[in-house]
């Protein structure tokens, strides 16, 4: 019996992480409610658009981390996403439910030892000066080598994914990231940051912030990164925060009460 072990893989959650544009260890850090769980908590959804995924859960408070996605032969768990959840600090773990994307059935060559065992046997006869003498013998050869059988594996293949969250504060209840290049090239900078998700009922959702806005400045502070956006607003004392934005080649100035959250 020939027995197929395949060990030392590498889960696919792993393998696959890509960090979020922004998200260094030090924006988390800065960003984050609270420190991160023992072992982040587990949701699933049947959704497929991860930016779509990403919205929903923002306007709850959460900011994408990270994400994996990618096409296996083998079975993905669970365990193996919420371990790479909590390798990167995340607070929620989202798995989309896997998609099977087909077959494919690949010829695996085994060899084993072989052995092939002869046997022969054999007379004559003597003659001498008392008379004729009849004699027998036998003889046995081994010889070895090996041969080759083609197995046929069959491997089912499907698309795999999970979006990896940490729960911001809420303190203004806004989600910015770093520019990415076409942004740079449009605004002719590589300061400031991008409103990628407004919390739902938060000071910034009153003051009708809106994702896409370009944020320049906060309390007369230019701003350099989403890492230095979040270090400002985190210090700030004031009640109210003044921010001057770009949106449609407009600039606007929003002066935001911190108190200003909408009960509804």
């Amino acid at each position: 019996m020939t027995v197929l072990l395949i060990t030392g893989c590498a889960s696919g959650y792993s393998t696959h992480y890509t960090p979020a544009t922004g998200a260094t260890p030090e924006a988390i850090s800065a960003n984050r409610a609270a420190p991160p769980p023992e072992m982040p908590h587990l949701e699933h959804s049947t959704q497929k658009n991860g930016d779509a995924i990403a919205s929903e859960y923002g306007k709850q408070g959460y900011s994408v981390i990270g994400y994996s996605f990618f096409n296996s032969g083998r079975g993905e768990s669970e365990e193996n996403a919420l371990q790479q959840g909590k390798k990167v600090g995340a607070d929620l773990v989202v798995i989309l439910n896997p998609k099977y994307t087909g077959s494919i059935t690949n010829n695996i060559p085994i060899t084993t030892p072989t052995t092939s065992t002869s046997y022969t046997t054999g007379s004559f006869t003597a003659y001498g000066s008392s008379g004729t003498v009849n004699a027998y013998g036998s003889a046995t050869t081994t010889t070895y080598g090996n041969a080759t059988t083609y197995i046929p594996v069959t491997t089912h293949r499907s698309d795999y994914g999970a979006i990896f969250f940490v729960k911001i504060r809420a303190k203004l209840g806004l989600v910015v990231r770093d520019l990415n290049d076409s942004e740079i090239k449009k605004f002719n900078t590589s300061h400031g940051v991008i409103v990628s998700t407004i919390i739902k009922n938060s000071p910034a959702f009153v003051a009708d912030i809106l994702p896409g806005d370009y944020i320049k400045i906060i309390d007369n502070k230019k701003i350099l990164t989403s890492a230095n956006a979040a270090e400002i607003l985190k210090n700030s004392k004031n009640e109210s925060v003044e921010i001057i934005i770009e949106r449609d080649g407009m600039q606007i100035i929003k002066l935001i009460n911190l108190h200003s959250a909408s009960r509804k």
